[in-house]
């Protein structure tokens, strides 16, 4: 599961070494870097009438792994996918505290894999190698989002 979670890592965190192989190697290119460098009121902004915001992805993300966390504990999780986009819209402490939930979760759930011993589990191991794609699909919905809303390229 090494280079699974490096590539995890470099999607959520950042690379670490010179080599990326999802990313840029640059520093703040991860997702966590990312949503860093924006203020609450560019992530609370759609680019459209009724369409998804940055603090929608974030918490859609953050919901997510604590749903995948609970796998990893050996409950069957519960809650509605629409629950996950709830958040749209932040203030600036709400904005600080959904980027620590993020990143807190994101801890929890890298240590939560490093102690599975058994992957025999067809939905435990297609699931944990879900959350890669998952991640990437959101981190770049969000660089989309940040140039449309603010014209910030990366």
């Amino acid at each position: 599961m090494k280079p699974f979670l490096e590539l995890l890592r470099e999607i959520y965190i950042g690379s670490e070494v010179d080599q990326s192989w999802i990313i840029d190697g640059n520093p703040g290119y991860g997702l966590i870097a990312t949503l860093k460098q924006i203020s609450a009121k560019v992530a609370s902004t759609p680019t459209v009438k009724g369409g998804s915001t940055i603090a929608a992805h974030t918490e859609h993300l953050r919901w997510s792994l604590e749903f995948a966390m609970a796998f990893y504990k050996g409950v069957q999780p519960s809650g509605s996918w629409d629950e996950s986009w709830a958040i749209r819209k932040v203030n600036v402490a709400e904005w600080e505290k959904l980027q620590e939930d993020l990143l807190s979760i994101y801890r929890r759930l890298i240590d939560a894999i490093k102690e599975v011993k058994d992957w025999s589990n067809p939905h435990l191991l297609k699931g944990t190698l879900a959350l890669l794609p998952h991640a990437a699909y959101h981190l770049g919905a969000v660089r989309q989002l940040i140039i449309a809303v603010q014209g910030h390229k990366f």
